[in-house]
């Protein structure tokens, strides 16, 4: 109990909680500081701070001391209060001297209610404690002037004398002089009241509410918000009612369903291949003789129901933004090579690379990095500049093979390279390099379902999907129907491809129960899974002694090589056809490489403290995983299955550091870095093609189908499954020219911004733009285009559409300002829409 022999404690509470609010204030302003004119800035300044001039005032009066129930109340509430406070503050300070970026607390909550999560969390202890510190020694030191500041003015205020240890000399005074100063502070206290009420009052909601909540308010109001309601399905007009009238209607051609939005909602019918039972994910295929008649009312076997009982099923006919390449014609030089040779594709692998940025995959000379590398060293003669290029020659050196694209180092010979995987595909061969990819979403695993199933994410925080329903099959489910068609397989290696069956593996070296992954991998319809949980146990098969966990998610992908190497096995073995799914880990924060691989040092030796220091942990960890791509491709060959095997690699994000971006990280950061992936389709019997198409990994799943039925890879039964399925993915097929707009509509690209519910990344194949597009409040419009500012240096931003309208307008057109109306009015529609495929309660 706080006690009068105690004279410190109580103005030290004090301090603590004014320090702890008034620098998690100041720390907010700073990062909106510059979204808003300092004029307005400075005229609502003292609005901002009036949750904490009353949360300190309370916390003055409940530490006085009194025999009533008031003190009884201060002595539990204020303790615990100021503990709070500190513990926030100290936690803000820490993830932004991490990330440069505000935490949000109700991300927090989730992620701390997950075991692999708070991993994720500690990994910033060091942080959080030296924050800390600085607080402490911050209210030490502000202890009697917060005092000296308090008591004088709440006790004339009050007609209340301060406890003796509040402020000792307040004792002192002569009661007459005391009051003779009530009445002046009063009056200024009043006035201030007044004033303050009154800029308070005419100042804009957006985005001065936001930036006025106060800890711990915003943390306790995130513990206790409660769920919107259920979204209806029929509310949600497309905002560009003039694209999708009937004269721009498309009748049924062949596989082709047509595309008719507006009114006629489309007929849900069964094709021959849905007569039986079916996989997960083809559930709108046994919904027979139903159909959708209007907005809200759904015909079943003749009767009208309230479109709200039955689920939502995703429709291309329906859906207004589609665009089909299916018409178009096959690239040419692909062509020619199927006409001239064979291409067999037995088994498919999908390398999904954890926080894998286009611009390392390969690293080249002339880059944004290598400039930043470059620009660390104060000077850089003949000498050094030629041992920097040739270390950086060695950072993708597989990937430039994958890519077909030159890095432009000079090339030099290493011994510790004499192993490292060489390409067998004969000159001119190679597979389909994808330049101008964005992902889906950089929350890892939105894009998993993004790159497996050929769907948008959800729009809300973190993985909700495995509430929902994924509106699509996903790729594991397409091979389980080619399954149900196929007699069991045999043992007889001469027996034709085509007639073998599909078994679907995945394979990582980290935890698989963070947010939920294997309940997500299960839904999509994973056969089998290898994780960190099974690899990492006494009884697993390749189980050694001296396995190593390299951060806090498990162990380096090198301890998978014996489990795929028994999955190929298996496969060949069983004369089965092998889907295999691998996700690297290794470029993931915090970047740490295993015992014995020594860590190159790119930057100079007086940037990396402080600096440089985790961007050259991210370079080695990619020249890391480049290595191991190569042990990969060099397992195929081993196994005899290179020429049969199409490998699919992708970025499932990038990752943003302080060399790109003030904010680092993916957390509620819409960078570009942070989704420019790289995307190949490799097969050394396919030609080697170079592809620019403004597209995200969405496209992914048609490319695979289309790429299996060009092949002649699947039987007449397959093929005409697939290529049925093929008409009703969103995305466009990249073995055939991309399709930037469709008869005055534009193709949509959408991103989700981790966590996923409150940013969205919204782009067009048509325009080189992009605009990120806040879903709640307390975030800016921003605006940037990729053709004049690559590297997203030069941001326009406004709290407002019609803000940043006008701003794009005077610098970009009046075609830029228009495109930026429309993005946001369609990718708030694409919000509501995706959210109602997913049959989503908000």
């Amino acid at each position: 109990m706080l006690t009068s022999r105690q004279p410190f404690v109580r103005p030290f509470l004090l301090s603590i909680l004014v320090v702890s609010t008034v620098t998690s204030k100041l720390l907010h302003l700073f990062q909106h500081a510059g979204s808003i004119p300092t004029a307005l800035l400075a005229l609502y300044f003292p609005t901002f701070f009036i949750q904490e001039v009353l949360l300190s005032a309370a916390t003055w009066f409940l530490l006085q001391k009194s025999t009533s129930l008031r003190s009884i109340v201060g002595l539990i509430l204020v303790p615990a209060t100021a503990s709070l406070t500190f513990c926030l503050c100290s936690s803000q300070l820490g993830f932004y001297f991490v990330t440069g970026s505000e935490i949000r607390w109700d991300a927090v909550t989730s992620v701390g209610n997950d075991a692999e999560g708070r991993k994720l969390m500690l990994s910033g202890l060091k942080s959080f404690l030296g924050s800390a510190a600085i607080l402490l020694i911050m209210s030490w030191i502000f202890t009697r002037v917060c005092s000296a500041v308090f008591d004088p003015w709440l006790s004339a205020l009050f007609s209340t004398q301060p406890t003796e240890d509040m402020h000792e000399e307040s004792m002192l005074d002569n009661p007459k002089a005391a009051t003779r100063r009530k009445r002046p502070v009063r009056l200024w206290t009043i006035l201030g009241v007044i004033g303050t009420l009154g800029l308070w009052i005419i100042r804009p909601k957006v985005p001065y509410s936001h930036m006025s909540g106060a800890i711990p308010f915003t943390f306790l109001e995130a513990l206790v918000a409660s769920p919107a309601e259920a979204h209806q399905s029929g509310d949600n007009a497309f905002p560009l009612p003039e694209l999708i009238s009937e004269g721009h209607w498309k009748a049924p051609d062949g596989r082709f369903k047509g595309w008719s939005p507006k009114f006629d909602m489309g007929t849900t019918t069964s094709p021959d291949w849905a007569s039986g039972k079916l996989p997960p994910g083809f559930e709108r295929w046994s919904q027979k003789n139903k159909h959708v008649v209007g907005p809200n009312t759904i015909k079943a076997n003749g009767t009208e129901q309230n479109a709200t009982t039955i689920k939502n099923y995703y429709n291309p006919v329906n859906d207004p933004l589609r665009i089909t390449n299916l018409d178009q014609k096959l690239l040419e030089p692909l062509t020619l090579a199927l006409k001239d040779r064979d291409v067999p594709i037995t088994h498919v692998v999908l390398v999904m690379m954890e926080s894998t940025r286009k611009d390392v995959f390969p690293f080249k000379s002339g880059s944004h990095l290598h400039r930043e590398i470059l620009n660390s060293y104060k000077s850089l003669d003949s000498d050094l500049l030629q041992q920097l290029s040739a270390n950086l020659s060695h950072l993708t050196p597989i990937s430039e093979i994958l890519t077909g694209e030159s890095g432009g180092f000079p090339k030099t010979k290493r011994d510790a390279e004499s192993s490292l995987w060489e390409d067998t595909a004969a000159a001119g061969m190679g597979g389909l390099n994808v330049n101008g990819v964005l992902t889906g979403g950089s929350l890892s695993f939105k894009s998993e379902i993004v790159n497996h199933c050929g769907v948008w994410p959800l729009p809300v925080d973190w993985m909700d999907e495995i509430k929902s329903d994924i509106y699509q099959p996903c790729i594991m489910q397409v091979l389980d129907l080619f399954n149900q068609f196929k007699e069991s397989s045999t043992t007889e290696s001469s027996r034709d491809l085509r007639d073998r069956k599909w078994t679907s593996i995945f394979m990582q070296a980290v935890t698989g129960v963070f947010a939920d992954q294997n309940i997500l991998n299960d839904q999509m319809g994973f056969k089998k899974t290898v994780y960190r949980e099974d690899i990492g146990q006494k009884g697993a098969k390749h189980y050694h002694d001296d396995i190593e966990e390299i951060n806090y998610f498990g162990y380096s992908e090198r301890e998978v090589y014996p489990y795929m190497e028994d999955a190929i096995d298996d496969a060949i073995k069983n004369n089965e056809r092998l889907f295999l799914s691998h996700f690297t880990s290794t470029t993931h924060h915090p970047w740490a490489l295993p015992k014995g691989v020594q860590s190159e040092q790119y930057f100079s030796d007086e940037s990396l403290i402080g600096k440089h220091e985790d961007m050259n942990s991210y370079l080695n960890s990619v020249r890391y995983v480049d290595t191991w791509l190569g042990d990969m491709l060099s397992l195929l060959d081993k196994k005899g299955i290179a020429n049969e095997t199409l490998v699919v690699l992708v970025g499932d994000h990038g990752q943003a550091f302080q060399e790109d971006s003030p904010v680092t990280g993916c957390y509620e950061n819409g960078h570009i870095s942070n989704f420019r992936v790289p995307l190949v389709f490799r097969h050394p019997l396919l030609p080697k093609i170079q592809i620019t198409a403004n597209t995200t990994s969405i496209s992914i799943i048609p490319t695979i189908l289309d790429l299996l039925v060009q092949t002649k890879s699947l039987n007449e039964k397959d093929s005409g499954i697939a290529l049925d399925l093929m008409n009703e993915y969103e995305g466009q097929s990249l073995i055939r020219p991309y399709k930037a707009t469709d008869d005055g509509r534009q193709a949509w690209n959408f991103g989700i911004i981790s966590a996923g519910g409150e940013m969205l990344s919204v782009g067009s194949a048509a325009v080189p733009y992009r605009l990120i597009l806040p879903l709640t409040q307390g975030f800016e419009f921003v605006f940037s285009n990729i053709e004049t500012d690559p590297d997203e240096v030069n941001l326009l931003r406004g709290w407002s559409v019609d803000d940043l309208v006008s701003r794009v307008r005077s610098v970009h057109g009046d075609k830029a300002g228009q495109w930026v109306a429309e993005a946001e009015k369609v990718g708030k529609w694409w919000a509501g829409e995706t959210k109602r495929l997913y049959n989503h309660a908000e």
